[in-house]
């Protein structure tokens, strides 16, 4: 093998491996030169190690951004699961924040909200996606358990980031479902009425699923 496919191999391997093993998560920026510094290689062969990467579906190469680790690939079934998963920790955080009888602040949801409602319906669902995202950041704001908070971002994000056309179309049409119980939940919370917020949750969720269901 002549150097310069020797050098791609290597940056394509270690790309690779970096994915693989989660050191470069999903959504996560890499830029040629960055990587270029890192291995002490010219940007060119690492350059042909991230096409061949884009075309195996690990990365997607964004003009004058690098490349952008894309999320894992997750079936109608492991798009459901996630739901689920994502309503069991919101209602243990609200039933947290109820027992704490916390005083939630809702003036940044309300803010968040409204972005929301400017972007609904826009084809460019990722600023949909990017707004929702600081809707449950600063949703979760008053956990105390950061690893808790983690994954249920890190779940978002895994539904968030799928370049799937079928979950893309769902998560299109889920706009303005979303946005009529994000509304009602920031009511309740500005009520300090966890338990309803609770149940919004829960129907919520139910909304999303049965919109996958038949929508997908």
């Amino acid at each position: 093998m002549s150097k310069p496919k020797k050098l791609v191999e290597a940056a394509y391997q270690y790309s690779k491996e970096q994915i693989l093993t989660k050191q470069w998560l999903p959504q996560t920026h890499i830029t040629e030169i960055g990587l270029s510094k890192k291995l002490g290689i010219s940007r060119t062969p690492i350059r042909q190690a991230f096409l061949r990467l884009e075309e195996e579906g690990y990365i997607v190469i964004e003009q004058n951004k690098g490349i952008r680790i894309r999320e894992n690939q997750i079936s109608l079934q492991g798009f459901h699961e996630r739901l689920e998963f994502m309503e069991l920790l919101l209602i243990d955080y609200l039933h947290f924040l109820q027992i704490k009888e916390i005083q939630f602040d809702t003036e940044f949801l309300e803010n968040i909200l409204d972005q929301m409602k400017k972007v609904t319906y826009l084809k460019e669902i990722e600023v949909f996606s990017t707004i929702e995202f600081d809707y449950w950041k600063s949703l979760y704001r008053y956990a105390k358990n950061t690893y808790t908070t983690s994954l249920f971002l890190d779940t978002f994000r895994s539904i968030s980031g799928q370049a799937d056309q079928e979950i893309q179309g769902f998560l299109q049409i889920s706009q303005p479902t979303k946005l009529k119980h994000f509304n009602q939940i920031l009511i309740f919370l500005k009520n300090n009425d966890y338990a309803l917020a609770r149940k919004e949750v829960r129907i919520l969720i139910n909304q999303l699923s049965l919109i996958a269901i038949q929508g997908i």
